[in-house]
């Protein structure tokens, strides 16, 4: 990996006589895109820390290099990054979504929690309340994640996985008729797909009623799965707190 951001930045350094540095910032951005197009959010990063460092667009530079440390699946250094950005602008809402998504990844639920809540609202998408909800589900408030997930509905209401988030809270939070009903209309879509019907299985488990769970039918999945899955949704269901369930499920994911 090392070889190749070498190679990566050799390049670059050959073609930087060509303009100034507003120009070379653009060169590296593009390269970083490029690498990143393909898959490779390491070499990505590092050229995107080399322009963040010398860009009079603290915020945007920052942020890049923040998204980029993530995909790379470095979260602290990406929370770094985002907090760079944000001593430049304190209400930016991108930067306060990546730092509160990079708090999440490191499994820092409450701090996580704290900043998604100041970035959904601002930045407004779907995405953005799912993060805040499964920060708070995992901290064993289920009734708030509940209503994160509702907001992300409301932008995306016919985004299954959304209502399935919202139906897992329902379960957690005690409510097991009603996140049943959530589920299984879920379930009615031609979009549904195998982890929908799971899902309607997870929340029949935690509610108690493993025989209709046992009789729900997923198309094309194959019965040993089934029993498997349903194996470990009793497992979660003997878990006590909501903060551990939710940890079992595994939203995060």
């Amino acid at each position: 990996m090392q070889g190749k951001v070498l190679a990566t930045l050799a390049a670059l350094t050959l073609t930087a006589c060509a303009g100034g540095p507003a120009s070379d910032e653009a060169r590296m951005i593009k390269l970083a895109d490029d690498l990143n197009a393909r898959g490779d959010a390491e070499s990505a990063a590092t050229l995107y820390e080399r322009a963040a460092a010398t860009s009079k667009d603290t915020v945007g530079a920052y942020t890049r290099l923040g998204n980029s440390l993530m995909a790379a699946g470095q979260p602290e250094r990406a929370a770094a990054a985002f907090r760079t950005a944000l001593n430049a602008d304190a209400d930016d809402g991108e930067a306060l979504l990546g730092l509160g998504t990079a708090q999440l990844q490191a499994d820092q639920t409450e701090s996580a929690a704290r900043t998604l809540a100041a970035a959904a609202p601002k930045v407004q998408t779907s995405a953005a309340y799912n993060r805040l909800g499964t920060a708070l589900i995992l901290t064993g408030n289920a009734a708030q994640a509940e209503d994160a997930f509702r907001d992300a509905a409301e932008i995306e209401p016919m985004n299954l996985d959304t209502q399935s988030n919202i139906a897992l809270a329902e379960a957690i939070g005690g409510r097991g008729a009603a996140s049943i009903e959530t589920a299984r209309a879920n379930t009615v879509s031609v979009r549904a797909e195998a982890r929908h019907f799971r899902n309607l299985m997870l929340v029949m488990v935690l509610a108690g009623q493993d025989a209709q769970a046992a009789a729900v039918k997923i198309p094309d999945y194959p019965e040993a799965d089934k029993r498997a899955f349903l194996a470990e949704a009793r497992k979660i269901r003997a878990i006590a707190s909501p903060a551990g369930k939710a940890r079992a499920i595994g939203l995060l994911g």
